[in-house]
Protein backbone atom coordinates (compact mmCIF):
# COMPACT_ATOMS: atom_id res chain seq x y z
CA UNK A 1 0.00 0.00 0.00
CA UNK A 2 1.45 3.43 -0.85
CA UNK A 3 2.03 6.04 1.52
CA UNK A 4 -0.33 8.83 1.88
CA UNK A 5 1.32 12.61 0.63
CA UNK A 6 1.72 14.47 3.60
CA UNK A 7 -0.63 17.81 3.41
CA UNK A 8 1.25 21.22 4.01
CA UNK A 9 -1.02 23.64 5.61
CA UNK A 10 0.12 27.99 6.45
CA UNK A 11 -2.35 29.16 8.68
CA UNK A 12 -1.61 32.86 9.03
CA UNK A 13 -3.03 36.48 10.57
CA UNK A 14 -1.84 39.88 10.57
CA UNK A 15 1.50 39.31 12.31
CA UNK A 16 1.88 35.75 12.73
CA UNK A 17 1.62 35.24 16.60
CA UNK A 18 -1.99 35.43 17.68
CA UNK A 19 -4.81 34.02 15.86
CA UNK A 20 -2.43 32.20 13.30
CA UNK A 21 -1.84 29.82 15.70
CA UNK A 22 -5.14 29.31 17.79
CA UNK A 23 -5.83 28.22 13.84
CA UNK A 24 -3.39 25.80 13.76
CA UNK A 25 -4.33 24.08 16.47
CA UNK A 26 -7.61 23.64 15.48
CA UNK A 27 -6.44 22.33 11.98
CA UNK A 28 -4.22 19.92 13.27
CA UNK A 29 -7.31 18.48 15.41
CA UNK A 30 -9.46 18.09 12.43
CA UNK A 31 -6.40 16.61 9.87
CA UNK A 32 -5.65 14.48 12.89
CA UNK A 33 -9.87 13.83 13.31
CA UNK A 34 -9.45 12.49 9.29
CA UNK A 35 -6.59 10.72 9.56
CA UNK A 36 -3.96 12.59 7.41
CA UNK A 37 -0.26 12.78 7.28
CA UNK A 38 0.60 17.03 7.44
CA UNK A 39 2.34 19.42 8.41
CA UNK A 40 0.64 22.84 9.77
CA UNK A 41 2.60 25.81 9.83
CA UNK A 42 1.74 29.49 11.42
CA UNK A 43 2.94 32.55 10.29
CA UNK A 44 1.60 36.33 8.91
CA UNK A 45 -0.12 37.01 5.92
CA UNK A 46 2.58 38.37 4.01
CA UNK A 47 4.79 35.66 4.46
CA UNK A 48 2.09 33.24 2.13
CA UNK A 49 2.72 34.21 -1.40
CA UNK A 50 6.31 32.39 -1.22
CA UNK A 51 5.19 29.71 0.65
CA UNK A 52 5.98 25.98 -0.45
CA UNK A 53 2.51 24.95 1.16
CA UNK A 54 -0.05 23.54 -0.50
CA UNK A 55 -2.99 26.01 1.42
CA UNK A 56 -3.06 28.96 3.16
CA UNK A 57 -5.56 29.30 5.90
CA UNK A 58 -6.48 32.98 6.71
CA UNK A 59 -9.63 35.48 7.77
CA UNK A 60 -11.92 36.33 4.80
CA UNK A 61 -10.20 39.56 5.10
CA UNK A 62 -6.50 38.49 4.26
CA UNK A 63 -7.33 36.62 1.37
CA UNK A 64 -6.54 38.97 -0.79
CA UNK A 65 -2.64 39.63 0.77
CA UNK A 66 -2.19 36.17 0.73
CA UNK A 67 -3.73 35.07 -3.30
CA UNK A 68 -0.91 35.45 -5.76
CA UNK A 69 1.81 32.39 -4.80
CA UNK A 70 0.94 28.75 -5.34
CA UNK A 71 -0.92 27.59 -2.82
CA UNK A 72 -5.09 27.23 -2.87
CA UNK A 73 -6.03 30.38 -0.02
CA UNK A 74 -9.04 29.06 2.07
CA UNK A 75 -10.69 31.63 4.13
CA UNK A 76 -12.34 30.48 7.45
CA UNK A 77 -14.46 32.73 9.26
CA UNK A 78 -14.13 31.14 12.83
CA UNK A 79 -10.70 29.82 13.60
CA UNK A 80 -12.17 28.06 16.69
CA UNK A 81 -15.12 26.61 14.50
CA UNK A 82 -14.06 22.89 14.12
CA UNK A 83 -17.65 21.94 12.00
CA UNK A 84 -16.33 25.03 9.68
CA UNK A 85 -12.72 24.00 9.35
CA UNK A 86 -13.89 20.43 8.73
CA UNK A 87 -16.54 21.17 5.92
CA UNK A 88 -14.49 23.36 4.33
CA UNK A 89 -10.87 22.10 4.58
CA UNK A 90 -12.39 18.26 3.65
CA UNK A 91 -13.63 19.89 0.43
CA UNK A 92 -10.45 21.54 -0.81
CA UNK A 93 -8.63 18.18 0.30
CA UNK A 94 -10.82 16.24 -1.74
CA UNK A 95 -10.63 18.65 -4.68
CA UNK A 96 -6.64 18.62 -4.30
CA UNK A 97 -6.49 14.38 -4.09
CA UNK A 98 -5.72 14.04 -0.26
CA UNK A 99 -8.72 12.53 0.48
Amino acid sequence: MAKKKRIEILTVCGVGSGSSLILRMYTEDVLEELGLRYKVSAGQASEARGTKADIVMCAPEFAVVCQGGSAEVVPIKGFTNKDEIRETLTEVLKRKGFI
